[in-house]
């Protein structure tokens, strides 16, 4: 099956959602040339589909959920470094709970080289997002895949990322970069506590790793 388009009259087992997820991701995205392998799948629902990629630098994770017609179905996309738990968004970490798991744009605004008042600046003043996010969704392209099929966007959009981060993104997330983790964390908790950041759900804000 495909996910776009698909008739949506047909019902479809929780595994061939997953496959063509998978098609998916490995059509849209450089899997290979970033030496990425799929490392985990659970493909028990059809309204929560796992798929979780590993690579030498950090995991990334694919969430997605069938809709009752393609306009409705979701997916997140998030990264995470390669002790990340498969299923669960917390673990422990020396020796307190943290969130394991991370959406890209607070990275993409440290790599970019802004301070944290800056990266406020952006999202509450500006209401911007990070510029190569927003030019992708500016663009012609951008605009075809968001009103086509959402989840493919937010894909192409992850792979006009990596084609403009390369290495660096991945290298955020390496185990063997605590020095660069160190001041992503650092400039994660400023940004968080200037931007009066509240959580409802899990350890604070700040408890990342």
């Amino acid at each position: 099956m495909k996910l776009y388009p698909r008739d949506d009259s047909k019902m479809y087992s929780s595994e061939e959602v997953g496959y063509a997820l998978i098609h998916l991701i490995e059509k849209n995205l450089e899997i290979n040339r970033w030496k990425f392998r799929l490392a985990f799948t659970n493909l028990a629902r059809t309204n929560a589909i796992l798929v979780i990629y590993n690579s030498e630098w950090c995991r990334m994770k694919f969430m997605f959920s069938l809709g009752h017609t393609s306009q409705h179905d979701e997916l997140s996309i998030s990264y995470g470094r390669l002790h990340a738990v498969n299923e669960e968004p917390f673990m422990g970490w020396e020796e307190q709970e943290c969130r394991c798991w991370h959406f890209v744009i607070d990275p993409l605004n440290f790599l970019d080289g802004l301070s944290p008042a800056e990266a406020v600046k952006q999202t509450m003043i500006y209401k911007e997002l990070p510029t190569v996010i927003k030019d992708f969704r500016q663009s012609s392209l951008g605009k075809k895949l968001i009103a086509e099929y959402a989840p493919k966007s937010a894909i192409v959009m992850h792979s006009v990322i990596w084609k403009h981060y390369g290495s660096r993104l991945f290298e955020l997330f390496d185990l063997r970069r605590p020095d660069l983790w160190e001041e992503y964390r650092k400039f994660h908790i400023e940004y968080h506590r200037l931007l009066g950041t509240k959580t409802i759900y899990g350890p604070p804000i700040e408890n990342i790793c």
